[in-house]
């Protein structure tokens, strides 16, 4: 049972990072068409999140051996409401 939790956390965390990567492309563009300060912040967030991401993400697939059964959970439960969030965002700045 524990494999599978470990299992979602990496996909959802992989997603997590496709969506970063999305984030970040349009914030770039749209900095370039308007040049707002504001972007380069949202693009700074974006990356400081990819950054996590890929360490979640190697921290589930590497280190899967260390979480507890009672943690997996949690994180996993943690890690879908980030891709809700990101998700939502990405949704919002296209739109």
């Amino acid at each position: 049972m524990q494999g599978l939790i470990i299992q979602a956390m990496a996909v959802f965390s992989f997603i997590n990072v496709v969506l970063l990567l999305a984030l970040i492309a349009v914030y770039y563009d749209s900095f370039r068409k308007i040049k707002a300060q504001f972007t380069v912040g949202l693009i700074f967030f974006a990356a400081i999140f990819l950054v996590q991401n890929l360490l979640a993400l190697y921290s589930y697939l590497a280190m899967f051996m260390y979480y507890a059964d009672a943690v997996a959970g949690i994180v996993l439960a943690i890690t879908i409401a980030q891709t809700v969030g990101l998700g939502t965002l990405l949704w919002l700045s296209v739109h």
